[in-house]
C-alpha cells in the first residue's frame, strides 16, 4: 500500500547524544475546515497522538528538545 504524500518534515538531531527525531506531517482536514495533520515519527504513525495541528506539533517538539536538554546535563 502506498504511503501519503508528506506535507512537512522536521529532522532534529542531538549531536551530544546522537538520538535523532524526525517528524513528519500529512495533511488530515479537520471537520470545520482547520488545518490538522497526521503524524509519523521516525517512520511509524505516532502512538500518543494521531492527528494534530501545527502548534500542537511544535510544542511537543519543543518539550522534547527541553527535556533532551535537561537530560545530558
Amino acid at each position: 500500500m502506498a504511503r501519503s504524500p508528506v506535507r512537512f518534515r522536521v529532522s532534529i538531531k542531538d549531536q551530544k547524544s546522537g538520538r535523532a527525531l524526525k517528524v513528519e506531517l500529512i495533511d488530515a482536514p479537520g471537520m470545520w475546515g482547520e488545518r490538522r495533520y497526521q503524524i509519523r515519527v521516525n517512520g511509524k504513525a505516532a502512538e500518543k497522538i494521531k492527528v494534530a495541528t501545527l502548534t500542537e506539533v511544535f510544542d511537543r517538539l519543543r518539550r522534547w528538545v527541553v527535556q533532551q536538554a535537561e537530560a545530558v546535563e
